[in-house]
């Protein structure tokens, strides 16, 4: 997201007018975004922008908040970490001006405050981070300057603590607890929680030294950390499984093995994952459902039969990959079944970035879609989603549902997949020639 965007976004709704003026005075008054900003005779756009922002309303005339409160809002939204500076002097089409003393002092006491933390640090991951930072204006300099504007001493003592952080991960051989990790690098155990300063600046940090985007969900976040050696709430982030074996160097895993040899239904959570090396698949195959119905009903109908399925149920969590991470390791390929509508179709599309030849968009067509529509309207909102996806595989079935509007569901193809994965059962066994 670029300072243009959300300065349009800020135009846009008379709500943000007076703010964003009071904003600029500010400013141009301090030489930083700071103060605090009053607004008399409140308006009705403004008493929806300041309700949206903040969760409660103002039903009184008037209001006050600081300017930190007021950036801090977005950081929850997709405008996170866009530079406000920047957003002011596209909002008003000028560069802001301030007086000239009273910038030069602050640039000066700014640029020795963040050179004393690169001292402490020097040479190290974390050192780079930040230098980088404060060069370009990228990654977490928006939340940096709130966080100087608001607290310098408070910043300085959380900013030591994310940079041993980045440096500890990038060393530690071994996952940790990211609660121990914090109690081991601060003295407190959530000094890191996703809603905490600190631990939004390690996703920052972590994400820079990764190479990726900011992680936008929990999901995300969680599989950010994990890469990095932390591992948050290992045991509720679980996927199911049935007819898959582990392995912990050459030994097969007996947990894993026995569910196996009973063709039963079992649940790994990252704990699990975290405690084997490698897993095979039945004929180096797995099938894959986002639907626990169809995932149950097909298990069911196999009964005793050999082969390997895996239940994403919805949103693919952080086991679901990690464990698909270990299968495609293995040598064995992916078919990925889902819903017919945008939410299917994006999970569908990130899989195949994902994996890539190794998965196959199975019974993804629009040919397989037309028999089982439903009458089930997708919302316009929604079906604008559909113009994000990118795999030339899923671009002609994304065109012909946002044509019809309605949505196919999974559970209607429960035939078509079993006859699928019996064909192909049959053929591992006893050879045939393959029909579908």
């Amino acid at each position: 997201m670029m300072p243009h965007e959300f300065a349009a976004y800020l135009k846009a709704n008379p709500g943000y007018h007076r703010i964003i003026k009071q904003i600029r005075e500010k400013y141009e008054s301090l030489g930083h975004l700071g103060g605090t900003i009053r607004l008399d005779q409140l308006s009705t756009d403004e008493r929806e922008v300041l309700r949206s922002l903040f969760k409660k309303n103002y039903l009184q005339k008037s209001a006050s908040f600081p300017v930190e409160k007021f950036i801090s809002a977005f950081e929850t939204t997709r405008y996170r970490g866009i530079d406000f500076e920047a957003v002011l002097s596209c909002y008003f089409g000028e560069k802001l001006s301030w007086k000239k003393d009273l910038r030069s002092q602050y640039e000066d006491e700014k640029s020795q405050y963040y050179d004393e933390i690169i001292h402490v640090v020097k040479g190290s991951p974390a050192a780079l981070w930040l230098e980088d930072v404060l060069t370009n204006k990228n990654n977490a300099y928006s939340l940096l300057n709130l966080k100087y504007n608001e607290d310098p001493e408070h910043l300085n003592g959380i900013l030591i603590e994310v940079c041993n952080g980045l440096n500890q991960c990038v060393n530690q051989p071994e996952k940790v607890r990211l609660a121990l990790f914090a109690s081991q690098i601060t003295k407190d155990p959530h000094a890191f929680d996703m809603n905490r300063d600190g631990g939004r600046l390690l996703l920052y940090a972590l994400s820079a030294h990764y190479k990726l985007d900011y992680p936008q969900n929990a999901e995300a976040q969680m599989e950010l950390l994990y890469q990095a050696g932390l591992i948050y709430d290992e045991v509720s982030n679980y996927t199911i499984c049935r007819g898959i074996r582990a392995f912990v160097g050459e030994k097969i895993h007996s947990g894993w093995a026995g569910f196996a040899d009973c063709s039963e239904p079992l649940h790994i959570s990252l704990w699990n994952i975290g405690m084997i090396e490698g897993v095979s698949c039945v004929n180096s195959r797995v099938f894959v459902f986002e639907n626990p119905t169809v995932f149950s009903e097909i298990a069911g109908i196999l009964e005793d039969r050999p082969c390997s399925l895996i239940c994403s149920a919805g949103n693919v969590k952080v086991a679901t990959l990690l464990l698909l991470d270990k299968i495609v390791e293995g040598g064995s390929e992916i078919y990925y079944g889902g819903d017919f509508d945008p939410e299917g179709l994006i999970i569908a599309d990130k899989l195949k970035k994902r994996y890539g030849e190794k998965l196959v968009l199975w019974h993804f067509t629009p040919e397989a879609y037309e028999k089982i529509q439903s009458k089930k309207m997708i919302s316009a909102a929604r079906l604008k989603k559909l113009d994000k996806i990118e795999s030339p595989e899923l671009k002609k079935l994304a065109e012909t549902i946002k044509k019809s509007g309605y949505s196919g569901y999974q559970e209607m193809m429960v035939e078509v997949y079993l006859k699928d994965i019996v064909n192909r059962i049959s053929k591992f066994f006893n050879p045939v020639k393959e029909s579908i």
